[in-house]
């Protein structure tokens, strides 16, 4: 209904925002969830004019509040059916920048098919709360039909002439209609019963919001965070209708009716393309990147195991007879999903909350584990290793990502004791001998299990080993383990304080930081892995450092070098070095402590064979309070732009702060890279789990990676005050103790693209995993692939069971400006078609040897699903 032109139309939504943990448990807050369930029932049971609520676009709520009451479960059916309560479209709401871009795609799947079961999918991007937006969103809205969007951060109205209303554009070009809820999700918390109150309530909210309105409908949002359905709203709303003006109406409305109402007045609005992180007054809390370290880690550890083994591993599988896993993968991505909301993710709770994730973590990891397992197993005992001799075991290594590759396995294989040779080499199914060395000979138990018989022990050798090897994208290759020595062959050499490949040098400097050498294109990059120290007297939101800050380095100071690893394929230094620095900060916060501890910091800088990268594992013993670690490398790049990958795109930022925004953080999130180039000089930073990075805009443009950002508040006021102690101390947010880093150093010259980046911090995310098996017989041959995509330019996000079981889904992308043309390709597949995200069906495609050509356009994602 189109309102008279001098009026306003008020579409007020009755919702809650439902964070599950935050500063109270899960538990706790689930019984506050039961309380707004159940009343909200009574409530639409007796009153039939209470039109509609919204469960805050998730339908895990129903899940959590159904575990306590299944009892009123046809109630609750009975009203979404009816459309008096709007769920979906998400699982749950995540954080974007911090989850990968498939868990963004799990999310919407497994809440729409939640919401579809129960009558129903609210189609709105709802996304109130999340700590700014990710450029991709559109696009991946737009793949489960979804062509609008409703955030709260990330958009300043502080620029003159923005209005709520815009057009929200994906890199790719997708569009969506957005609306910002610049006066927060709570801009009409509660109706007062007073109606001459009621009256000046909503004369208030129309004399703020309408001026930056584009059009004549307004947003009012009527709920927060935990509260429960206004009861007396329709009165209330009955008794405003005729006094707020002429042609003026308040509806009881919901945001599918409000969206709708905007998009019919074709009013102009401004576009807006890519990410939605602007941080003047949208607190996007950039400080969440990088508290609580352990948790990102974590995430990022099982994501890894659900995208890159359990997901395609069993989809190959199944393909070639195996049992269907889905039920499997579906328990492990929805326990590690429940880990992904911003209260969560980010570490901003209470620390009982992420005490509480760490289980999550484990079980889903532990079903990912297997689930990845056994497929491989499955796999390899299917192949033919006839050619296998005597005495030996045949080791197949998987290679998840959708190009060939090259590099260095660090693999184990087992032989059974007594018998069990000294030492072994590596053979392929030719009889040809593979660079190999073996690292560690270990003699122990394993126990076998069977499923018909008790477990029983053996035992066996068992030989860690860096096998130098090749597999073909989306397959598997399979050598032979024998006994004897290998042969020498040149790769590696490691001396006392160097490593040194034909492509690159690495030399440790005085107090253990790096001069890595590119040896191709005679560039050197220094100091690299410099450990920098500094205060940290903010909150698990927000990095503040004291005003009286001190940076401590290890520049000079003493280390200590030692050669782990020496040998053909593998070269590894132990550093050892440490920073003596501040124990904490002042009791005023504005300074740090006189008093100071040592902060022992040990890197192990391992280089292989032919390998283009420098890998570093570091490991830091944290005893200090109120401060942040980074690990800085000196680009020396002449650039004002860094390259972080982000969800399936790579997004370019610039490295300098907003010169009209005070106080704007520059730092910034990445998935597995980050780089920076000129074209001359090139230096990318890959990592395993952290998530934030900044580009300093210093001489030699270095990237500080955070290794660890350590507070002990979840929220300090303003200027860095205590708020309410008891609500605020998270002592275990100082992360006190032993931590494990890993990161790599990838010189390159020319772009990130031509030179290969995102495929290296794939690879380093996702390493050849091995499955042995004996000698037999088999359908497969020894080296195969699965799933093959080309060229090697376009990105293979995920390959996966379909949800409905009856085809496998792989998804690639192309994260450059420019369409590729391409093939995907599954082996023995008979039948193909494009589909959304969702796994809806757009159109067949024409197979020719099971291989289907797709154009994949700049920044698109494209999914098809492929049956026998």
């Amino acid at each position: 209904m189109r309102t008279p032109a001098a009026g306003h139309t008020l579409h007020v939504i009755s919702h809650t925002h439902w964070d599950r943990e935050w500063y109270l448990t899960f538990q706790q807050f689930r019984a506050r969830l039961v309380d707004l369930i159940d009343n909200l029932l009574g409530i639409l049971d007796r009153d039939p004019g209470f039109k509609v609520f919204h469960l805050d676009g998730q339908t895990i709520v129903l899940e959590d509040y159904l575990q306590i009451r299944p009892q009123n479960e046809a109630r609750l059916r009975e009203h979404v059916r009816e459309g008096r309560i709007l769920i979906g479209p998400w699982y749950l709401l995540n954080d974007e920048f911090l989850t990968s871009a498939e868990s963004h795609v799990r999310n919407l799947l497994y809440g729409h098919a939640i919401a579809e079961a129960w009558g129903g999918v609210m189609k709105i991007g709802y996304l109130p709360d999340q700590f700014g937006n990710i450029g991709q969103m559109p696009q991946i809205l737009h793949g489960f039909g979804i062509d609008n969007a409703i955030f709260g951060r990330g958009y300043s109205l502080a620029v003159p002439g923005r209005k709520m209303e815009l057009i929200w554009r994906g890199p790719d070009g997708s569009e969506v209609l957005a609306h910002h809820l610049a006066f927060w999700y709570n801009n009409a918390q509660r109706f007062p019963a007073d109606p001459d109150a009621a009256v000046q309530y909503a004369q208030g909210i129309i004399g703020r919001q309408a001026p930056v309105a584009a059009t004549r409908h307004l947003l009012l949002m009527n709920g927060v965070d935990h509260l429960e359905a206004q009861p007396d709203l329709g009165p209330v709303l009955a008794g405003l209708q005729g006094k707020l003006g002429e042609g003026t109406e308040i509806l009881h409305s919901t945001l599918p009716a409000f969206i709708e109402a905007v998009r019919a007045e074709a009013a102009p609005l401004d576009v807006h393309e890519g990410e939605l992180r602007e941080d003047r007054h949208c607190q996007i809390l950039a400080g969440t990147l990088s508290a609580r370290m352990y948790l990102k880690q974590e995430n990022a550890r099982v994501q890894a195991l659900l995208e890159r083994g359990a997901e395609p591993w069993s989809a190959a599988a199944w393909w070639h007879g195996g049992r269907d896993e889905r039920d499997f993968l579906r328990f492990a991505w929805k326990r590690l999903l429940e880990n992904h909301p911003h209260d969560s993710i980010c570490g901003c709770s209470i620390d009982r909350v992420h005490e509480d994730m760490l289980p999550r973590f484990a079980e889903a990891g532990d079903v990912a584990e297997l689930v990845a397992e056994r497929s491989a197993q499955y796999l390899a005992d299917r192949l033919d290793t006839r050619a296998l001799p005597e005495g030996g075991a045949a080791l197949t290594l998987f290679n998840p990502l959708g190009g060939p590759r090259e590099e260095v396995a660090v693999v184990e294989a087992e032989f059974l004791a007594p018998g069990a040779p000294h030492t072994v080499k590596a053979l392929t199914p030719e009889g040809e001998e593979a660079p190999s060395q073996v690292l560690d000979v270990r003699d122990t138990f394993v126990r076998r299990l069977d499923p018909h018989e008790l477990p029983r022990g053996e035992r066996v050798r068992r030989f860690r080993l860096a096998l130098d090897a090749a597999a073909p994208g989306g397959g598997w290759n399979t050598y032979f383990l024998v006994p004897g020595g290998a042969g020498g062959v040149e790769g590696v050499t490691a001396d006392a304080d160097s490593l040194s490949n034909d492509r690159l040098s690495v030399v440790v400097l005085p107090g253990g930081a790096l001069a890595v050498i590119d040896l191709e294109n005679d560039v050197e990059y220094a100091p690299c892995n410099l450990f920098q120290n500094g205060g940290d007297v903010g909150d698990e939101y927000r990095y503040i450092p004291p005003v009286l800050d001190r940076l401590v380095t290890n520049a000079g100071a003493a280390a200590t070098v030692s050669v782990e690893a020496s040998g053909p394929v593998l070269g590894r230094l132990r550093i050892d070095t440490r920073l003596v620095i501040p124990e904490a900060g002042t009791p005023d916060r504005r300074a740090r402590a006189e008093r100071t501890t040592a902060i022992p910091i040990t890197s192990w800088v391992t280089l292989t064979r032919g390998s283009r990268r420098v890998d570093i594992e570091t490991r830091v013993t944290n005893g200090a309070r109120d401060h942040r670690l980074r690990a800085l490398f000196a680009s020396g790049a002449d650039t004002e732009t860094a390259h972080a990958e982000g969800h399936f795109e790579v997004v370019t930022r610039s490295i300098q702060p907003p010169a009209d925004w005070p106080g704007a953080s520059t730092f910034a999130p990445q998935q597995t890279f980050v780089a920076v180039e000129d074209g001359e000089r090139g230096l990318a930073i890959l990592n395993q789990g952290l998530p934030e990075y900044e580009v300093l805009p210093d001489g030699e443009r270095t990237v500080a990676l955070t290794l660890l950002r350590c507070v002990g508040r979840l929220s300090v006021g303003a200027e860095g005050g205590a708020e309410d102690a008891d609500y605020n101390d998270t002592p275990g947010a100082q992360c006190e103790g032993e931590h494990t880093f890993r990161y790599a150093i990838l010189p390159y010259r020319g772009g990130w693209f031509a030179a290969g980046v995102a495929a290296e911090a794939h690879a380093f995310n996702a390493p050849l995993a091995a499955a042995q098996t004996g000698a037999h017989g088999g359908p497969l041959a020894a080296a195969g692939s699965f799933v093959r995509v080309e060229p090697e330019g376009l990105v293979l996000s995920a390959v996966k069971p379909a949800e409905d079981g009856q085809s496998v889904i792989v998804r690639v992308y192309n994260p450059t400006g420019e369409p590729i043309a391409g093939r995907v390709s599954v082996a023995g597949a008979g039948e193909a078609a494009l589909v959304r995200l969702s796994e809806e069906t757009l159109r067949g495609l024409e197979l020719q040897g099971g291989s289907a050509s797709v154009e994949v356009g700049p920044k698109r994602i494209v999914t098809l699903a492929f049956r026998r």
